[in-house]
């Protein structure tokens, strides 16, 4: 038999070549040589084996340290997020008073509907199909729920619709029940009060569980609490099996404002009766303690309604909004700049008074206007009037308060007769000093600093110079200046309590859930004494003459004592804006008011009526 690790032809005796020479081998010593080949070769082989081996399980070994050590940490939370999920509990936001603690806002239940990315399919293929199927069987548009896809993978849920009702709730509830990726979810939501009380210029509205305007906006994190977390362990569908710890949520603080809210009801209804008498489309009215700056109430109309934020505000509606020509998001109360007319001449007064360019005795002939020759061309001649045709004969300091003498102030802001005037440069520093032109600092955002024209800006802006026509256009609150109901209701107060202003403001404490005090916010002042208390008491009296004898006499029998001053604004856009502003009682003020219908006309007639019935609910109501 052969063998088969032996070739044939070396079983016999041969004869071996090997270059010159022959070798010849014997069969013994053949074989000698074959078996110590077949060993090496053999030998070869087994450590060929081995190697191979040994390079596999270093592979292995290498593989399974990466895993459990390099990746391990990685892997397992991998893991354990197909098991477990940290899901946040929303915590109620802290409550809004009124001073009286009547409750401005409330919490209530609402319901979401959330997509989970974590359990997203892996495959984009899949996940595309998932979000046709959810928009077919949610009544979802397809492209609402792809958004989710930018976010895919992110930890916290996407909110695919909210402010869902129960009813909504239940019955997509019931349409999610085998599609783990989605929940109907509840949480706490803001319910304000009625359209009526004019509340959601101030409190604004909150939306993504975040503050987005007002109050809420500005005091957001007071009011949004700590949220609490669950862990939850879920099966391989991603349902809930068990809760494995949770933190508790903790309610937000509470807000305690000035704001009165049966005033606030009032100065709405006021406001709306004369707007449907006058035929105005917008109006503001604003009250506040000139103690303290702090507002009493503030109503902006039109107004809207911020529950519709609340819930969810659909697409269709919120355009409405922002094509409503009236601008109902829009607060005038703070945003909204107007000439101011007559409403400025107590500041121009104490102005005069303070640079001694004039006297309480100091009097001029009023002949009911003032004409000024140009004096490179004789020709032309300017005319200035006074509202009263035929003027007011001899009139002092308190008299043209009085009376809202447009020639008086023309002179005080420009010169004329025996009065050398302010002239454009003290002019404009003094109506600064008041406050016009900048913010007030109020606890809202989006206000407005409002208009001061000065000499570099007409010259910058017009390329004109400044005029002795435009100090006496400003002093009487008319030209380019502008300003905003807020910053002319500061500088009332500012006479009103005797030569304080302060920064006016909504929240008077913030408190904790339970009613404990977090924080006082104590009176802030903003200014004090820019002018002597005898100037002060000066420009006090010609308002109170406004009403005892002037141009709000229908105030005088009120049960008790008023000052103020009428304006009336000319408006190039249609009719005048109707002005009033007022304090009471005048020996002692506890309310300083500023009223303002937008194309109203006189202000007399239109805006003193309103304040007519703010300070007499004042009265009968007052608890401040």
């Amino acid at each position: 038999m052969t063998n088969p690790f032996f070739p044939s032809f070396l079983s016999g005796k041969k004869r071996l070549v090997k270059g010159e020479y022959e070798v010849s081998i014997e069969p013994e010593a053949q074989t000698e040589q074959i078996v110590e080949d077949e060993a090496l070769e053999t030998k070869r082989y087994i450590f060929l084996f081995y190697l191979i081996i040994g390079v596999v399980f270093l592979s292995l070994f290498l593989k399974l340290f990466s895993l459990q050590v390099v990746w391990g940490a990685r892997y397992r939370e991998q893991a354990e997020g197909n098991r477990l999920r940290i899901r946040a509990v929303e915590a109620p936001r802290g409550i809004i008073f009124d001073r009286n603690k009547n409750p401005l806002v409330k919490n209530v239940a609402s319901f979401s509907l959330e997509v989970y990315p974590a359990d997203l399919p892996i495959k984009k293929e899949d996940r595309f199909a998932l979000y046709k199927k959810l928009s077919a069987d949610l009544n979802i548009p397809l492209s609402e729920i792809e958004k989710v896809e930018a976010r895919r993978n992110y930890q916290e849920p996407v909110v695919l619709k909210e402010g869902l009702s129960q009813e909504e709730a239940l019955l997509l509830e019931s349409k999610t029940t085998e599609m783990p990726v989605v929940k109907v979810v509840k949480k706490p939501s803001r319910e304000y009060l009625p359209k009526e009380f004019s509340l959601s210029h101030i409190l604004g509205y909150v939306s993504e569980s975040k503050g987005k305007s007002g109050l809420e906006e500005s005091y957001e994190e007071y009011l949004k609490g700590v949220d609490g977390k669950q862990s939850i362990e879920v099966d391989a569908l991603g349902r809930v099996t068990r809760i494995l710890a949770a933190s508790p949520a903790k309610a937000g603080d509470s807000l305690v404002l000035s704001l009165d809210l049966g005033l606030q009801e009032q100065m709405t209804k006021s406001l709306l009766s004369m707007m449907e008498k006058t035929k105005s489309k917008a109006a503001v009215a604003i009250a506040a303690d000139p103690q303290t700056g702090g507002i009493l109430g503030m109503v902006s109309l039109p107004a809207y309604d911020n529950n519709l934020f609340a819930k969810g505000i659909k697409n269709d509606e919120y355009e409405k909004l922002l094509k409503d020509p009236q601008a109902p998001l829009f607060n005038r109360a703070i945003s909204g700049t107007y000439p101011s007319g007559s409403i400025i001449k107590p500041v121009v007064a104490a102005a005069a008074l303070e640079e001694k360019i004039i006297n309480p005795k100091t009097t001029i002939s009023d002949p009911g206007v003032i004409n000024i020759v140009n004096k490179y061309n004789p020709s032309i001649v300017y005319s200035f009037p006074d509202w009263k045709p035929g003027g007011h004969g001899r009139v002092d300091v308190y008299k043209a308060i009085e009376q809202s003498c447009d020639i008086f102030f023309y002179a005080l802001g420009g010169g004329w007769q025996n009065i050398p005037g302010l002239g454009e440069k003290r002019l404009t520093n003094w109506l600064a000093k008041f406050g016009l032109g900048k913010k007030t600092g109020i606890d809202l955002s989006g206000e407005k600093e409002g208009f001061i024209p000065t000499a570099a800006w007409k010259e910058k802006v017009k390329k004109e110079i400044w005029y002795q026509g435009d100090s006496y256009h400003l002093a009487i609150g008319q030209g380019d200046f502008l300003a905003t109901p807020l910053q002319i209701l500061n500088y009332t107060i500012y006479f009103a309590n005797g030569g304080i202003m302060y920064k006016p403001h909504f929240v008077t404490e913030i408190d904790t859930p339970e009613g404990q005090l977090v924080r006082k916010i104590d009176p802030e002042i903003v200014a004090k004494d820019l002018v002597s208390r005898d100037n002060v008491q000066v420009v006090r009296e010609g308002m109170r003459r406004v009403v005892a004898s002037g141009t709000a006499r229908s105030l005088s029998n009120l049960p008790f004592t008023v000052a103020g001053k009428t304006g009336t604004a000319q408006n190039p856009h249609g009719e005048p804006h109707a002005w009033f502003i007022a304090f009471a009682p005048y020996e002692n003020p506890k309310i300083a008011t500023v009223v303002l219908i937008e194309n109203g006309g006189e202000g007399s007639s239109a805006a003193v009526p309103v304040t007519r019935e703010i300070l007499q609910y004042w009265w009968e109501n007052k608890k401040f």
